[in-house]
């Protein structure tokens, strides 16, 4: 792994416009896509009504998954990601720049999110088992998890173990599947509110850390 080097205005750039480009295509696949689909529309109404209805009868499932909807949301992700920076940080295994470029990877990634339910306005799934506040389109919880996922599992090959490495991966690859299933199971979104939120978050993250690559700590061998 090279050593540590300035991040230049320029790369800062390139890797905001790609964010913002992804989180564009996101929205325009929505608005002028998605929703206009009546079979999209037909799938997206039919999971629903069919994954809240598997709750109906499972007190303790549907318990779990308001459990799980509070411990996957980003005010629990994004702090996660930067407390692993600072664990690497600490082991010099990464530099501070880097550590501060992945957590703000992770902020912005969150606040394309948001902005981009702001454009397309859909409304939530009338079957929702839990009361949300925000639009449908694409799913926040499914943004962020793809937001996390990609950055720790960068962050994990500066590890030191290899059962660090692939603990910390399969973990988070769990995390994703269990976060995807959770929406669904509630019923505040839609199947294509997930998927979108999932590429969103996954693309953004990665087209970031393509302009800004992690560097380890210049001071090892």
């Amino acid at each position: 792994m090279p050593t540590d080097r300035r991040v230049s205005p320029l790369r800062v750039v390139a890797a905001v416009s790609a964010m913002t480009a992804v989180m564009l295509l996101v929205a325009a696949l929505g608005e002028w896509a998605i929703l206009p689909s009546a079979t999209l529309r037909e799938l997206d109404e039919g999971s629903a009504s069919r994954a809240t209805a598997v709750l109906a009868d499972h007190d303790r499932l549907g318990t779990a998954a308001h459990v799980w909807a509070a411990l996957s949301g980003p005010w629990v992700v994004h702090p996660l990601v930067a407390i692993w920076t600072g664990v690497l940080v600490a082991r010099r295994r990464l530099t501070l720049r880097a550590a501060v470029v992945t957590v703000a990877v992770g902020l912005l990634g969150w606040a394309l999110g948001a902005v981009c339910k702001e454009i397309v306005d859909r409304p939530r799934p009338s079957v929702a088992l839990a009361e949300v506040g925000s639009w449908s389109y694409p799913s926040g919880h499914a943004t962020n998890i793809a937001l996390g996922t990609v950055l720790l599992v960068s962050l994990a090959r500066l590890a030191e173990r290899a059962w660090v490495r692939w603990g910390t991966t399969l973990l988070a690859l769990a995390a994703v599947a269990l976060t995807a299933a959770d929406r669904l199971l509630l019923g505040v979104h839609y199947v294509s509110d997930v998927v979108m939120g999932l590429t969103l978050g996954a693309a953004a993250a990665t087209l970031a850390l393509a302009c800004l690559p992690l560097r380890r700590d210049s001071a090892l061998p």
